[in-house]
Parts: C-alpha cells; structure tokens; sequence
C-alpha cells in the first residue's frame, strides 16, 4: 500500500488533504457526540469506559509488537521509540490529560503521519510534518470554535498529538515498512529545513512580541497569546467545570518539549549504514 502511495502521488495528496479537512472541521460535531455520551454516562463512568479502551488498544499493540519481534527480523531502533513512546503516553495520561476522550487526538494524527509517510519516505519525517496541521488544529479550536470556553493553546494536546503519530510510525517501522525515496543528506531534507525555519520564526515573532505567553505579556502588535490564565504557580489545575486534576503546560514549556520531540523522531530516520 505504501509503495503504490508512492507511485500515486496525486491520490496520497488529496488522501492527506481530505483527512486534514476532517480533522479541522468534523471536530466541533464529534465534541458535541462527546458531550452528549459523556452527559448519558455521567464523566467518571464515561472517563472509565474511555481509560478501558485505550488499555485495550494498548495491551493489543504491545502484543502486535511482540508477535513481530518473534516471527521475523526487524530494527530494534523502531522497538525503543515505540516502547519510550509508550512510556510517554502513560505519563501524559496521568499528568497532563484533561480527559481520557482527549486520547482520540493521539490515534487521529497517529493516521495523518501513516498518509504523509509515503509523501516524505522517512519516518520521523511523516511526525515532523504533521506539526503545522496540529498547530493550525489547535489555533482554530482556540480562536475561533471555543474562544469563550478554551483559555489557554492546548500544548498539552500538541504534545499527545506528537506521540500519537511517533507511536503510530515506529510501529510502521517495526512492521518493517519501507520507502522507494533515495536517501538524501540531512540538511537537504525537507522535513528538517522546515522544522528549523519553524523554531527560527517562532523566536522571531516571540522576540517581535507577535506572539506571548501570558495577557499581561501583551503588547500593542500582538496577535496571539498562549495563555489567557494568570500564569500559574501551582503544578496541579483544577478544571473550573467538570473538576478534572491536570498540569497545564506553560507556553515556553510547552514548546521546549513539543520541539524536543521532534529533534526525538526525527532520530527514527537515522541508521547505521
């Protein structure tokens, strides 16, 4: 399928483009679905139900993973950053999660880096590139569909993204997925000079003040800030509605870490010769 993705570059596009559509505009009804199963079930029965899933689907791909490793040969590079993924996610469960539902994210941009790896061939590539999709995701959630509701750029849903599609392509790998791309050297890579103009105009417009972490940091030019919360000075975050427990990331934090998951997936890609 990947091989005949490669060879049809036209259809992987509009493939891409139709997913990142749904995933941009179907979002609002599939809250509203959400809401109304979450309001039947009560949040601690449907938090439960959600936790029971996402246990499943994980205790499966463990298995998937371990069936692999036994019948074939495979790069166990791919097994680490599955298995430190994993790990990640356990921990992002427990600590930076709102709401289990909220895992749907993970498994959703896990699918768009599946679509965009036969674009660029390379692993880390495919998670790399679904940044600016998840950073527009997040922008229109923000700003346009749940201004009054969301006051703060959801990091910590950027950071689960990321997983999501690190989890997703390192199983790829593991199931010893392969690209007809020639090799090309690193900074030629397109993924790479697109992450490192991507880090360079951040801190342009960070240092510009387009862009601040909290209101009181706002100036005149300003066009967007992170966090409409006073910053805050405790670890934990009571949520005002529904009473959830969670570590909001701070803007900066947020992104050192974001960023830092790139530079880790990227790594996918690298391999002795």
């Amino acid at each position: 399928m990947i091989i005949w993705l490669e060879k049809q570059r036209v259809i992987n596009l509009l493939l891409v483009v139709g997913y990142v559509s749904f995933l941009l505009f179907a979002h609002s009804a599939f809250v509203s679905i959400s809401v109304a199963v979450m309001n039947h079930f009560s949040l601690a029965v449907y938090d439960r139900l959600v936790a029971a899933i996402l246990i499943l689907l994980g205790l499966g791909a463990v298995g998937a993973v371990i069936s692999v490793l036994r019948i074939s040969q495979v790069e166990y590079r791919f097994g680490v950053f599955f298995g430190l993924t994993l790990l990640l996610l356990v921990v992002h469960f427990f600590v930076l999660t709102e709401m289990n539902i909220e895992f749907i994210h993970a498994i959703m941009y896990g699918g768009l880096a599946l679509l965009l790896f036969p674009l660029v061939g390379r692993f880390g590539g495919a998670v790399v590139l679904t940044l600016p999709i998840m950073l527009i995701d997040e922008w229109y959630q923000y700003a346009i569909l749940f201004p009054h509701y969301t006051y703060f750029f959801e990091l910590n849903d950027i950071v689960l993204n990321l997983l999501g599609a690190g989890l997703f392509t390192s199983l790829l790998g593991l199931l010893r997925a392969k690209s007809m791309k020639k090799s090309s050297a690193v900074l030629k890579r397109g993924e790479v000079l697109f992450f490192v103009s991507f880090v360079l105009v951040t801190i342009i417009l960070w240092c510009a003040c387009i862009i601040v972490s909290y209101t009181a940091n706002a100036c005149p030019n300003t066009w967007l800030v992170l966090n409409k919360l006073p910053e805050l000075t405790e670890f934990w975050y009571v949520h005002p509605t529904i009473g959830s427990i969670f570590h909001i990331l701070k803007p900066i934090e947020g992104l050192f870490v974001a960023f830092s998951l790139c530079l880790f997936y990227l790594g996918m890609d690298f391999q002795k010769k």
